[in-house]
């Protein structure tokens, strides 16, 4: 049973989820947690999880412990709503929302600081790990210098969570214009800008608001009690195509950058005639 490699009783298992019933059965709990793994391992992989279990007490060991089980009160929430009304306990959907959002919020804070930890650590194959081999194909390869281009709360996990899309951006759109800013470097900080812009647009797209960075998740705060309807949907479907206006903005200066001063290529929106060049048009 997962929760029982990290959880010996449910009193264990509360240490790292506020306000939880001490009736809880652990046992219910783990259909939950199964999802809750799949989730984790996905990022940190199998073979570091496990690692991090034989290891044993420690702050990787409590990181994991807390993201587990706040991921896992979270996938319960709505059943935990069928067990209090069959129990003829009224509880609001506002009320349902709140808790479910704060645990993850434990879940999110918890996974950062777990993949902050696993960067400064050496000998349990983090550097061996998917997400962790795909750095060497990225322009923006630290969490730190992506939060410098776009505010993230310096969240660790969104910028794992969106290597695979920075990877497509690069390959799709960008990948071109690194080439060329070799023998221009000065461009490369609009090049950087313009990326983090979108991969933010396509993650607005494809996540859960519950995945996002305080700061992101702030811009939809007054709707949290319908997160799930249509307003908020076409809220983060303008934010993101504001954000692609930028970088496509930012991709039409580049260009203007990068183009050769020598090039014979006509602009008709900024070249014209001009008297002396003896052109005349006839009617």
């Amino acid at each position: 049973m997962i929760l029982k490699d990290l959880f010996t009783d449910i009193a264990g298992f509360a240490e790292f989820v506020p306000g939880i019933d001490s009736n809880t059965n652990l046992t219910l709990l783990n259909s939950h947690a199964v999802t809750a793994y799949k989730r984790i391992a996905n990022i940190v992989s199998v073979p570091v999880y496990k690692k991090i279990i034989e290891q044993g007490e420690g702050e990787l060991y409590d990181y994991l412990r807390t993201a587990l089980a706040n991921l896992t009160m979270a996938n319960d929430t709505v059943f935990d709503v069928l067990r209090k009304r069959k129990a003829e306990i009224d509880i609001y959907k506002s009320e349902q929302e709140a808790i479910r959002r704060a645990y993850y919020e434990n879940y999110y804070n918890a996974m950062d600081s777990l993949i902050a930890l696993l960067n400064t650590t050496k000998d349990l194959g983090w550097e061996d790990t998917r997400y962790y081999k795909m750095l060497d194909k990225l322009q923006i390869k630290t969490t730190e210098e992506f939060d410098m281009l776009y505010c993230i709360d310096l969240s660790y996990l969104f910028f794992f969570r969106c290597i695979p899309i920075q990877v497509e951006v690069m390959d799709e759109s960008l990948s071109g214009y690194i080439e060329r800013a070799k023998e221009n470097p000065s461009v490369m900080p609009l090049i950087n800008r313009a990326l983090v812009k979108k991969v933010v647009a396509i993650a607005l797209t494809r996540f859960d608001i519950l995945e996002f960075p305080s700061t992101i998740r702030n811009l939809f705060d007054d709707s949290k009690a319908s997160r799930t309807g249509r307003d908020e949907q076409q809220r983060l479907l303008v934010l993101s195509a504001q954000l692609q206006d930028q970088a496509n903005g930012l991709i039409k200066d580049i260009d203007l950058l990068l183009s050769d001063s020598q090039s014979t290529d006509i602009e008709t929106e900024t070249s014209f005639n001009q008297p002396e060049d003896k052109i005349q048009l006839m009617p």
